[in-house]
C-alpha cells in the first residue's frame, strides 16, 4: 500500500510539473482531476503498457527499442481520453535570443506537442524514480 501511494504521489508530481514546464500540456488544477490522472497514468503504465510492448515487440526488436516512444505516446493518448481535464494543444515557441545566441521561433503542431509531452512525462518520472532509489540506498 505504501509503494502504491508513493507511485501515485510521484505521478501526481510529474503531471503537475509537466503542466508547469510545457505550455502545450494543460490539466485542470483541482485535486480530483490531478489524482484521477495520477491513478489512471499509474494503471496505464503498470497494466496497459506491458501489453502494448508485447504486441509491438517485433518492431521494437527490429528498431533496437527506438520504437518505444510510440508506446509512451499511445499511453498518453489513452490518458487524455480517460481523464477529461487534460488537453494537449499545438504550441508556438516565441524564440530566444541572448548574447548573440539565437533560437528562432518555431510552431509545433499537435503531433510534436504529443511527443514532447510524452518525453517530458517519461523523463521526469524516470528522474524522480532515480532520486527515490538513490535516496533509499
Amino acid at each position: 500500500m505504501k509503494v502504491l501511494l508513493r507511485h501515485v504521489l510521484l505521478n501526481l508530481l510529474v503531471i503537475y510539473l509537466t503542466d508547469l514546464i510545457y505550455p502545450g500540456f494543460s490539466i485542470v488544477h483541482d485535486l480530483k482531476t490531478l489524482l484521477s490522472a495520477a491513478v489512471i497514468w499509474l494503471l496505464l503504465n503498470k497494466i496497459v503498457k506491458p501489453f502494448i510492448k508485447l504486441l509491438l515487440l517485433p518492431i521494437n526488436l527490429i528498431t533496437l527499442n527506438l520504437f518505444s516512444w510510440v508506446i509512451s505516446l499511445i499511453t498518453l493518448f489513452f490518458l487524455q481520453a480517460l481523464v477529461g481535464g487534460i488537453q494537449i494543444s499545438p504550441y508556438q515557441f516565441p524564440g530566444f535570443s541572448a548574447q548573440g545566441f539565437v533560437i528562432p521561433a518555431v510552431h509545433l503542431s499537435l503531433f510534436p506537442s504529443y511527443i514532447i509531452t510524452s518525453c517530458l512525462l517519461n523523463f521526469l518520472h524516470g528522474f524522480f524514480l532515480w532520486l527515490i532509489r538513490k535516496d533509499a540506498e
